[in-house]
């Protein structure tokens, strides 16, 4: 058989030499030169047609192969091709016969994905349900990789057999549902369901007999056995598991895989009894525990086609609580003990109370409870509904002291045998400079909790005459001068740089101090120092009408005093006046802007600066200044509270910009400039304060209505117009207009009302940059005041009838 095929094979071959040297007219091809692997579908047909229609036979292709140089790596090669081309050739005449007779084409394999489920939360509770259900921890077999010499071949797997050497040969073989794979020229070779290690071995065995050089001592010809595309397998997943069912897996898989796939043992599913079972018989059991938790795999098998994966209801379940590393539901078998189960949870956390477990047991009608001991952890064996619950530590220290306060090292100390209170304050490094020497407290814990002071002298402690022997959990208490006293300050306020509080100190004294507080500032009165003083103890023993002590002082600038206050010393809480000099005033500028020579800021050189001096000083008014429209803008005086209260108050006004809420802060003072100018430092000529604007416009020219007339506008200033001619301008008074309180607002910030008499009404005169008001009556409740003439005229009518009965 082999023979015939490789004398095809040279015909085929003589064919590719044919159509080269027919194709490129070039009779030295060389054969060895000829890539084979290179060659397309439509060359192996071709070269197929070609040897066909020549006729050639196999000893005349042979012969002109072989002599034409063609090696037997190129012939391998060839019978490659040929049988995958073939093969190819006729799937797909198969494939194209099935759909033209309505049969779907096969498709490639598919395996069953995990499905998502709902679990319960007492099956979250069991231990291992994550192991089963993790998105990191997923079982998958693996596909592409080399299978294990343990793999078991089943029906439909691929075998590749590669002979190599002196002869050479490849085949291509599918376990049969026989159970064998037929190697030509040799016959069957039963496989299924024996190792791959064992397969390896039967087959070149075999291979024995029909290549002897593979045999001997010195072989010259070799065999490679390996796996190709392995087919599929189902399982069955069933009892009590999440997602019983029929799965479809790779040839690897595992009990795990399938497993996983079935989402794990449910709330009543066993992790410790799941049987594999195949042809009716059981394989194996798993216990899952073995890997959960000495990472065991042996009984982790490979599962075949058809096999069955059962997992039995759970025998023992108990419930672990409290101080373990893992809490949960966890399986107990047959014979384990309290102490499997305590290796099961990972052991004890670092606060367990390890020397006794409390034992919650079932006994179907009632609870008991044990306390299991930590000798008896191996004897004691579980039941079904056990519940173990392991305690935490007490906050209890069986030979801890410690100490706090005026010690270098404060904290817990160990306490050994004997321990004595001066020994305690020599291992916290002694006492600090400033402990309190009188007292200090032991706070000692009795046998039934309770607290006991006991109270001792820090100096006899230290000297030797009295000393304490220490017992578990005392605390010693030893406090510094400091925490026995109020804090000792004084305080200075006053023209100097830095006023508050600072710390007292022994022999401070006044000058000391006001060097601490940055010194005079420079409107300070210096020969004017008050310092008060609280009174002392024997002072206050009795009920007096004494406050305060008060000492006057009298300093340089050079912080000296003379020889007897410069020995006054302060004590604690002492407070040092540093008043304002009589003669000092701050510095202080008036503005003026508008028609003068010179505008802007003019210091105030003295108390009684007039309008006027500040008008010469700026060189006089212009020709173009407006003189009876000039005003006069003055800060009001406010306290920072009330300035920001009235800011705050004019901000909620949305229509009003930054500069009008600043002007909450100012009014306008009506002036006379003229008159001031006419008669400098006269009753209108008056002072000028600090922040005053004074502003003299240039001259105006218009005249502005508003308020309640139908157009209210700015008119042109006429001196033939009159107040009414310019409310007519604008479209005259409104049908709510006020008239009888017409006012004029002037350019200098005084106004005029409307004056009426027997002989009509009065308006006020109209200068140019003045502003016509016309106020509007208030709007009327035409409903409330027909209810009101009502009720009078209800009350009129019962008084008449009231009279008339009376007069009867």
């Amino acid at each position: 058989m082999i023979w015939s095929v490789k004398k095809m094979f040279l015909v085929c071959l003589f064919a590719v030499l044919f159509i080269g040297t027919a194709n490129s007219q070039n009779t030295n091809i060389n054969p060895a030169s000829v890539n084979v692997e290179a060659l397309s579908d439509a060359q192996i047909e071709k070269l197929i047609s070609e040897m066909e229609k020549n006729g050639m036979s196999l000893e005349e292709a042979m012969a002109l192969a072989r002599a034409r140089g063609a090696s037997q790596l190129q012939i391998d090669q060839m019978v490659k091709k040929i049988n995958e081309y073939k093969s190819g050739k006729r799937n797909g005449e198969a494939q194209e016969k099935d759909l033209k007779e309505g049969l779907k084409a096969p498709k490639e394999e598919v395996f069953t994905e995990k499905e998502e489920f709902k679990a319960t939360e007492k099956n979250k509770e069991i231990f291992g349900f994550q192991f089963f259900n993790s998105k990191n921890l997923s079982f998958e077999p693996a596909i592409d990789v080399p299978v294990s010499e343990s793999y078991s071949l089943g029906i439909g797997d691929e075998v590749n057999i590669s002979v190599y050497g002196a002869s050479q040969q490849n085949y291509q073989l599918t376990v049969q549902k026989s159970g064998a794979i037929t190697i030509p020229d040799l016959g069957p070779v039963h496989v299924y369901g024996i190792s791959f290690a064992k397969a390896q071995a039967k087959i070149k065995s075999r291979l024995l007999s029909i290549y002897n050089g593979m045999g001997g001592d010195r072989p010259n010809t070799f065999a490679d056995v390996s796996m190709g595309s392995l087919k599929g397998i189902k399982v069955n997943v069933i009892g009590e598991v999440n997602l019983p069912g029929t799965y479809s897996l790779p040839a690897t898989a595992s009990a795990f895989n399938a497993l996983y796939l079935a989402g794990g043992p449910n709330e009543n599913g066993s992790f410790r009894s799941i049987d594999v079972q195949r042809d009716g018989k059981l394989v194996c059991s798993i216990d899952v525990y073995a890997y959960l938790i000495d990472g065991k795999t042996q009984n982790n098998i490979q599962l075949r086609d058809q096999d069955v994966v059962l997992v039995r209801p759970y025998a023992k379940r108990v419930k672990v609580a409290g101080e373990f590393k893992r809490t949960g539901l966890f399986e107990a078998q047959a014979d384990e003990t309290v102490a499997d189960l305590l290796r099961f949870a990972g052991g004890f956390t670092d606060k367990a109370y390890t020397h006794r477990l409390e034992l919650y047991r079932n006994n179907t009608r009632t609870l008991s409870f044990k306390g299991v001991a930590a000798d008896q952890y191996d004897q004691v064996q579980l039941m079904n509904g056990d519940s173990l619950v392991a305690g935490m530590l007490t906050e209890r220290f069986e030979n801890r002291v410690s100490i706090d306060g005026a010690v270098y090292r404060p904290g817990n100390y160990e306490l050994t045998e004997g321990l004595q209170l001066s020994q305690l304050i020599q291992k916290a490094e002694g006492l600090k400079e400033e402990a309190f020497m009188e007292r200090a407290v032991i706070t000692r814990k009795l046998e039934d909790m309770s607290l006991k002071a006991i109270s001792f002298s820090v100096r006899d402690v230290v000297n030797g005459k009295i000393d304490f022997e220490l017992q578990k959990e005392d605390r010693i208490q030893i406090s510094s001068i400091f925490d026995m006293r109020e804090a000792r300050t004084v305080e200075i306020v006053g023209e100097v740089q830095f006023e508050g509080t600072y710390a007292w100190a022994e022999n401070l004294r006044i000058g000391d101090l006001i060097f601490q507080a940055g010194g005079f500032k420079e409107d300070a009165e210096v020969a004017g120092l008050e310092v008060s003083r609280v009174l002392d103890y024997n002072e206050t023993s009795q009920l007096t009408k004494s406050l305060l002590h008060t000492f006057q002082f009298s300093l340089d600038r050079n912080l000296k005093l003379n020889l007897e206050d410069e020995a006054f010393l302060l004590k604690p809480f002492d407070k040092v006046y540093v008043r304002r000099a009589p003669g000092f005033r701050p510095q202080g500028a008036a503005n003026i802007q508008g028609e003068v020579k010179y505008s802007g800021d003019y210091g105030i050189i003295h108390k009684n600066e007039k309008i006027s001096d500040i008008i010469r000083r700026a060189g006089g008014i212009t020709s173009e200044a407006y003189v009876k429209g000039a005003s006069l803008r003055r800060r009001i005086e406010l306290s920072e509270a009330e300035y920001q209260a009235k800011v705050a108050i004019a901000a909620q006004d949305t229509t009003m910009t930054e500069a009008d809420i600043e002007k909450v802060a100012y009014q306008i003072v009506g002036i006379d400039l003229t008159a001031i100018l006419g008669h400098p430092g006269g009753v209108e000529d008056l002072q000028v304060k600090a922040g005053d604007q004074i502003l003299v416009p240039s001259k105006l020219e218009t005249v502005m209505v508003s308020g309640s007339v139908l157009s209210p506008v700015a008119h042109t200033f006429t001196k033939k117009k009159k107040l009414k001619d310019y409310v007519y301008s604008s479209g005259g008074f409104a049908e709510r207009a006020k008239k009888g309180k017409v006012y004029v607002l002037y350019a200098n910030g005084t106004t005029q009302a409307t004056k009426g008499g027997l002989f009509g009404r009065r308006f006020p005169k109209v200068e140019p940059g003045c502003e016509i008001i016309v106020p509007e009556k208030p709007e009327v409740d035409k409903a409330g005041q027909a209810s009101k003439w009502l009720a009078i005229a209800s009350t009129f009518a019962t008084l008449i009838t009231a009279i008339a009965v009376a007069t009867r």
